[in-house]
Parts: C-alpha cells; structure tokens; sequence
C-alpha cells in the first residue's frame, strides 16, 4: 500500500510530466527560426519556453527521485 509520501512524489511526478507535454507541445506547433536555428531548439528558444521546460523536467525529475527514496527507505 503506498502511503502519502509516495502520492506526493507521484503526483509531482505527473505535475512535471504534464507541464513538460504542454511545453514541448506549444514549442513544435510554433515553427520559429531563432539567429539560424531552427527545429525543436529553435522554437524552444524563441518561444521562451526553454526555461519553463528545464524547470518542468527538474519537478519531475525530483519527483521521481522522491518516489524511488520513499519506495527504497530502510525503515526502522
């Protein structure tokens, strides 16, 4: 049974996951040509959403590692 920590960890997890979609999702639907560089990069920077995503992917990367602590914990 999971307890209230690792729901939390979970629903960081989800949090992260969900605003990473959102953000690799509107960065490709916008083509944009930033000083030559194009592509997914190249939206990402002149969208300005390069930053949301590194923030988004670090939530949810916390999250997970929160998940794999409360999961692994030695208990007493």
């Amino acid at each position: 049974m999971m307890d209230k920590k690792m729901i939390c960890g979970v629903l960081v997890t989800v949090i992260g996951l969900t605003f990473s979609m959102f953000t690799l999702a509107y960065a490709s639907m916008n083509p944009w040509d930033y000083n030559g560089i194009d592509g997914l990069l190249g939206s990402l920077l002149g969208t300005q959403m390069l930053m949301p995503l590194m923030l988004s992917m670090t939530v949810m990367l916390a999250g997970l590692g929160y998940c794999f602590w409360c999961a692994y914990q030695k208990d007493k």
